[in-house]
């Protein structure tokens, strides 16, 4: 019983997937070796390799020249059935014509090992294939006798050993041609198809492939059998070329030349992975924005080293400002290694933030540089796997800009407009607060008798120091609308009969009301209502004469004097003077000391 393929050791994933990517290479080997075959020079010779079209992405040739694959060594064992059936259907021969075509596509420091196997593995060349006519002149003339075994078991033995060379290349490969089952003689290691020796070859080829890419081709040449079971059980990356007919054994070898041939190239490229395009800013210094945009130099680098790299789309932003860069191209092509300068210009004016006064700002702006990496190869080698990272890196640090930021305008607004609404408001108060005043106030004693001051109101605050009457206070204005509608000024009256703030006492009157503070009556009357301002003083001393008011507009008098005199005063004391003793015209304290409104006498009009 064949053992099934061996799971491949972990961390080996790679490795495999470098030799399935290689599957799909070999079609350009099967015109080479066609060619070959018909007497012309093979395709992988030719030297150098034609260039791409401008514009399209390089051939395979191209590649590998670029790479310098031939100078890349790989270890060929190919291990060739000789057993009695190889001579039916001209296999053998057939063998024979398809290895010269193969040999002469291999690079001159490749190495081959040739064997033969039948009833025991035979050395037949080892080195390298400089003389590709001559390694095949060194097999036998024909295949056979009929009765000669086959040993397939003893050739992977063989190949493996060659292998494990200590000068081995770092890839390798099997060949085998075969068209028959494994069919050991009786003295051989490997008696069946399974068992401890098979183990044993088993265990050496995963032991190699841990330090190599080994990868095995199986060539059967019967439709019936193949070896690829005894192949694979052995060398867990096999795989199976069978051709439709032996005729076709050429190309199918050639498959699996170019299969190694792209080994090579991922192993030359598997460095590279991970590796992109990296930006860079300078200089390093205060760039000044106000001279029609800083001036800087981006340059864009490769890191890789043999992979060729391309940006397109290529761009860049400054990192949270409103500025704009410009000097990029969309597309730049990178050689390995390469970089590229760019001049740029950075222009516009930054953002001023939420205090945009006019002012000088600085700062470090990063930028953004966008683009999308990819190399040219991946078209061409679509089986390889190329680990290019798809954005550029960087730049790390940004570019030191400084530019004059804000209007003039900014401050004067900021500071004015708020000036203006807060007068605009403190008048606005100030007119219905603080009204301008006008009329006469008419002070008097509650109790009916005794002096009367008359004072004109002007200003929007006015201070009260009646002359006859005494004491002290303030009045102001306030606009009221009342609830008929009419709009008018009230009095906001503020009266201590000693002028300390400990006796003052308040009290609103609106005009032709009377209220009365700390035993004083207040008459508001305006220009209309009572005597001219010129007609009373406001100060002390002998008052004018009064005209003789209209009928009604003064309640009559106690005292039984003229109409509109003054009451006569009661100490003999001048009109105007105060008191000779206490603190109001009484002697003593007023009537009363709480403000109280009281309507006035109905005046003559009033009765019926």
């Amino acid at each position: 019983m064949n053992h099934p393929p061996s799971r491949p050791r972990q961390g080996r994933a790679p490795t495999r997937a470098v030799h399935r990517a290689a599957a799909g290479l070999a079609a350009l080997a099967l015109t080479a070796l066609t060619a070959v075959a018909s007497g012309t020079a093979p395709a992988a010779a030719r030297t150098p390799a034609e260039p791409a079209r401008a514009g399209s992405s390089p051939g395979r040739g191209e590649i590998y020249s670029e790479l310098g694959l031939d100078r890349v060594p790989a270890d060929y064992v190919v291990l060739v059935d000789v057993s009695g059936s190889m001579l039916g259907e001209g296999r053998y021969s057939s063998v024979r014509s398809a290895l010269l075509p193969f040999l002469k596509g291999l690079s001159p420091r490749d190495y081959v090992a040739l064997f033969t196997f039948g009833d025991k593995a035979e050395t037949v060349y080892l080195g390298h294939p400089s003389d590709p006519e001559g390694i095949v002149g060194k097999l036998p003339d024909r295949a056979g006798p009929s009765d000669v075994r086959t040993d397939i078991g003893a050739a992977l033995d063989r190949g493996l050993t060659e292998l494990e060379r200590p000068d081995a290349a770092g890839i390798g490969s099997v060949v085998m041609f075969t068209d028959g089952k494994h069919d050991p003689p009786k003295d051989s290691t490997y008696p069946t198809s399974d068992g401890p020796a098979w183990n044993a070859l088993r265990d050496r080829a995963e032991e190699l492939a841990d330090g190599h890419e080994l990868a095995a081709y199986s060539l059967p040449l019967a439709t019936d059998e193949s070896g690829t079971a005894q192949l694979s059980g052995v060398v867990p990356d096999t795989t199976e070329l069978r051709p439709d007919s032996v005729q076709n054994l050429t190309e199918y070898l050639g498959r699996a030349a170019e299969r190694a041939r792209a080994r090579k190239a991922a192993r030359l490229i598997a460095p590279d992975a991970g590796k992109g395009v990296t930006a860079t800013l300078s200089p390093t210094g205060t760039l000044d924005l106000d001279d029609g945009g800083a001036a800087a130099t981006l340059t864009l680098t490769a890191t890789t080293e043999r992979v060729p790299l391309t940006v397109t789309g290529l761009g860049a932003t400054a990192d949270g400002q409103p500025l704009t860069v410009t000097g990029l191209p969309d597309r730049v092509s990178l050689e390995p290694g390469a970089a590229r300068r760019f001049d740029v210009q950075v222009r516009g004016e930054p953002d001023a933030g939420p205090l945009p006064v006019r002012r000088t700002w600085e700062a470090e702006v990063g930028l953004t540089v966008h683009g999308e990496v990819t190399t040219p190869w991946a078209a061409t080698l679509d089986d390889v796997e190329f680990e290019v990272p798809k954005a550029v890196e960087g730049p790390a640090g940004g570019l030191r800009l400084r530019a004059e930021v804000g209007s003039v305008l900014a401050l004067p607004l900021l500071t004015g407009v708020p000036l203006v609404v807060l007068l605009a408001a403190l008048l606005l108060w100030t007119r219905s607060h603080r009204a301008v005043l006008n009329g006469v106030l008419v002070l008097s004693p509650a109790s009916g008798d005794g002096p009367r001051d008359h004072i004109t109101l002007h200003g929007r605050r006015q201070a009260l120091a009646p002359p006859r009457i005494g004491g002290a206070g303030r009045v102001h204005g306030r606009r009221f609308r009342a609830d008929d509608g009419r709009r008018g000024i009230a009095l906001h009256l503020s009266y201590s009969p000693d002028g300390t703030p400990a006796r003052s006492a308040d009290a609103v009157c609106r005009p032709g009301d009377t209220v009365v503070v700390n035993g004083i009556r207040f008459v508001y009357r305006t220009d209309h209502d009572g005597p001219p301002a010129s007609a009373v003083p406001e100060t002390g001393g002998v008052p004018a004469p009064l005209p003789i008011p209209r009928p009604g507009s003064l309640p009559p008098q106690g005292n039984g004097s003229r109409p509109g005199s003054l009451p006569p005063q009661g100490d003999g004391s001048r009109p105007g003077s105060l008191p000779p003793h206490g603190d109001s015209p009484w002697g003593s304290s007023p009537p009363g000391s709480s403000a109280r409104r009281e309507r006035p006498a109905p005046s003559e009009r009033d009765l019926p």
